[in-house]
């Protein structure tokens, strides 16, 4: 069991609050949503506590201590109270305490240590900053260890981190390799690992640029009422048209890369509707482009593009996106477009 700071406050929640909802979890910890999410799952796999749907409340499920996570409350507390005895108040408050979350909340600006963010970028190529400072010359292995933890946003055992990292080596071999990667690690950069028993995870002040950016196209799949401003904006667009991890060729990064690809494309397809009911015909025919430079044969983002054409009033423009794809789907499959994306410039063909 990965026994960390926020592993326990949750099981402290529940403990001594008895609370339940995901929800509350959430409010009562202060804990980001992933986190908590990955926290909880780890919880229930080792078999601390269950999780139960509610009628009407799939989002929000109940998740509650079985007798194996009940038993360990004489030992939270023991770990509590040894450290309030021995004065160690960062052990006390930042990962045993137990306190009520009211106490926690009235406390936090004095005892708390303060948090360095922790930024890893894995659209395009990696990079990592601490404290805001890049961090440069980093081994490829040490690269590719927190690559693989920002990928798999949940604690992992070394053996799990270890036989997918490196498939084709023995076991201990693979355990070698992956002890020499964190080792590597020079002490600023070793914060952004959260090392604790057996399991690995990205700390817990650490943000990857690919979650915020399936986040979005997330966002954007669920239509105009779920978007922000900036979810429209260049700079949102740009994400979107960025793959994973361009050069990188490692067997467990192809599967999410695949992912990614998929969302991104639906995602800027979205965007491209959007943009185009919002009155903006221009940067939804560069979206529906984004989209269509990801995946060339993809009609769905052909007909983005089209109605982004027709919005601006450009009928020669919509005409002719159009030929170019119904020529490159008869040279590449032998095939037409739909009748759907026919019918758009059928009438401006024959006038």
């Amino acid at each position: 069991m990965h026994f960390e700071r926020w592993s326990l406050l949750i099981l402290g929640e529940a403990l001594t609050s008895q609370v339940t909802r995901s929800s509350v979890f959430e409010r009562n910890l202060l804990i980001d949503r992933r986190t908590l999410k990955s926290r909880l799952a780890s919880l229930v796999s080792s078999g601390l506590m269950d999780r139960r749907a509610s009628p009407g409340l799939d989002s929000d499920p109940e998740f509650t201590l079985t007798d194996k996570g009940r038993d360990l409350e004489k030992v939270i507390r023991e770990l509590n109270e040894w450290s309030e005895r021995w004065s160690l108040p960062v052990l006390a408050e930042a990962d045993l305490s137990i306190a009520t979350s009211s106490d926690r909340r009235g406390d936090q600006h004095s005892s708390m240590p303060e948090v360095v963010p922790i930024e890893v970028s894995v659209l395009g190529s990696f990079s990592l900053r601490v404290g805001g400072q890049a961090i440069a010359g980093l081994p490829l292995g040490s690269q590719r260890l927190l690559v693989f933890l920002a990928l798999h946003d949940r604690p992992m055992s070394r053996v799990a981190v270890a036989g997918k990292m490196w498939p084709d080596s023995s076991h201990e071999r693979a355990g070698v390799s992956l002890r020499s990667a964190l080792a590597r690690l020079d002490p600023p950069t070793r914060d952004a690992i959260n090392v604790a028993c057996a399991g690995l995870a990205l700390a817990d002040s650490a943000t990857v640029d690919l979650h915020f950016a399936q986040d979005l196209a997330h966002r954007l799949l669920l239509g105009v009422e779920a978007v922000v401003a900036r979810d429209l904006t260049t700079a949102a667009l740009r994400s979107l048209s960025t793959e994973l991890l361009t050069d990188w060729q490692d067997e467990w990064i192809l599967e999410d890369r695949e992912d990614w690809r998929q969302l991104r494309t639906t995602g800027l397809e979205a965007m491209s509707g959007i943009l185009t009911g919002h009155g903006q015909p221009l940067k939804a025919a560069q979206a529906a482009r984004a989209a269509i430079k990801v995946e060339p044969l993809r009609e769905s983002a052909h007909i983005a593009l089209v109605r982004a054409h027709l919005a601006h009033g450009n009928r020669s423009e919509a005409v002719g996106a159009y030929e170019r794809y119904r020529a490159l789907l008869h040279d590449a499959l032998g095939i037409a477009p739909s009748p759907l994306l026919t019918e758009l410039v059928s009438n401006l063909r024959s006038a």
